[in-house]
């Protein structure tokens, strides 16, 4: 991630090249934040900091208070006051990024593979069980945007007056009343008054989508293509096939599954993109559902709370696969285009029925859920049967054993 240059009120004009500038305090008194390095603490002191109160406000609030035994982790805090940070009290959207670069995450270990490589094959070889990244996307065989679009292009081909949800980022919560082209205007404009970020505008069936291909991988993994009837999809079927995501600088998505425990491909056109990853073991998903119910949610960093949260860093051109269930996290370092899609298949159904159980005892609202779930599912059943019917009765007749009938 690049060298932090955000001055806080200690900062002068000869700054030293320390990691301690990407570590921020906030004063508990008035609010105000600072480098660790200005303050000339270290980071095992910063850990070990109770309540902090800057320069200032010790005379009226006490002097810093410490904790009195170090925290147990070699995973680096920030002191933040999320509760705060979560009803938009600090007036800092950037804090995001503050806070991310405050922590240590696991180098990425995940699998870089070309586009050729990339199949339904391989899925079945490795069970897809961890997230990858196709560097080279030249056989990948899918259509993407040319990297110099707008989202004043977009906007143009989606269609201006298209309702989009536009999230602010600094607290996390959906402004109404957006449309694509308002969005196409703010994204332009050179004085944007908000960190906002949008990651749900659908485009299947809009003059833009005719120009994308997904990728093959995809296409013959998708139960909407392969198990939803043909004859319903004029009408209705999950329209989750397509999205754009549009990200401005600094902008940020909590730590979340996919809903229904979708796979997801995930395109970037232009800017670049940071996913932190929680491998969904059964201990990470029983964590993950407490913590998405709980109401600690805003007050607490989930990444702190399991033993390993890898830091993925991708660019443009690059395409990741993110299988079922894995709990993750996006940052923006600069503005970004993305094109994505999620989609169910068969080779982690237990973990997806798994995901589905966890929106249900979370009340995640049927807004956020996978539409149809509950009947693609009955749809890919049936399909599954039949194919194994078909296997098991073809088999009983090359053994000459023909009282069997095919059902």
């Amino acid at each position: 991630m690049e060298e932090n240059t955000e001055k806080c009120p200690l900062c002068t004009d000869k700054r030293k090249n320390s990691s301690l500038y990407d570590t921020w305090l906030q004063c508990d008194a008035c609010s105000t934040w600072y480098h660790a390095e200005c303050l000339g603490l270290s980071l095992e002191e910063c850990n070990i900091i109770e309540r902090y109160h800057c320069l200032g406000c010790t005379a009226a609030s006490g002097p810093t208070t410490y904790k009195k035994k170090p925290r147990k982790t070699s995973r680096s805090h920030a002191r933040l006051n999320y509760a705060d940070l979560n009803e938009g009290k600090t007036g800092d959207e950037k804090i995001w990024g503050k806070i991310l670069r405050a922590k240590s995450f696991a180098n990425d270990p995940f699998k870089r593979y070309k586009g050729d490589e990339v199949t339904v094959e391989l899925a079945r070889k490795t069970g897809m069980t961890e997230p990858f990244v196709i560097e080279d996307v030249e056989f990948l065989d899918m259509k993407m945007p040319d990297s110099s679009i707008t989202v004043n292009d977009i906007a143009k081909a989606v269609g201006e007056d298209q309702p989009v949800e536009v999230i602010d980022v600094g607290t996390q919560s959906e402004q109404p009343g957006w449309t694509v082209g308002r969005w196409a205007a703010y994204y332009h404009s050179p004085t944007r008054d908000r960190i906002r970020n949008v990651i749900s505008l659908e485009i299947s069936n809009t003059e833009f989508a005719r120009g994308i291909t997904r990728p093959k991988f995809v296409r013959d993994m998708d139960w909407i293509d392969h198990m939803w009837p043909s004859e319903l999809k004029p009408k209705e079927y999950p329209k989750v096939q397509l999205y754009c995501l549009m990200g401005t600088k600094d902008s940020y998505t909590d730590f979340h599954i996919d809903f229904g425990g979708t796979s997801v491909f995930y395109h970037i056109i232009s800017g670049s993109k940071v996913f932190y990853f929680i491998e969904p073991t059964s201990k990470n998903l029983k964590k993950y559902q407490k913590w998405s119910s709980s109401p600690d949610q805003s007050s607490t960093f989930l990444g702190d709370q399991v033993k390993q949260c890898y830091a993925v860093h991708l660019k443009a051109g690059n395409t990741m696969i993110i299988p079922t269930g894995w709990i993750h996290a996006v940052y923006t370092p600069e503005d970004a285009i993305v094109i994505g899609g999620n989609f169910l298949h068969g080779i982690n159904i237990t973990t997806q029925l798994k995901i589905y159980e966890i929106e249900d005892a979370t009340n995640v609202p049927q807004k956020f859920r996978f539409p149809f779930y509950k009947r693609i599912n009955w749809y890919a059943a049936h399909n599954y049967n039949k194919t194994l019917q078909g296997k098991f009765y073809k088999k009983r007749e090359k053994e000459n054993r023909s009282t069997f009938v095919y059902v």
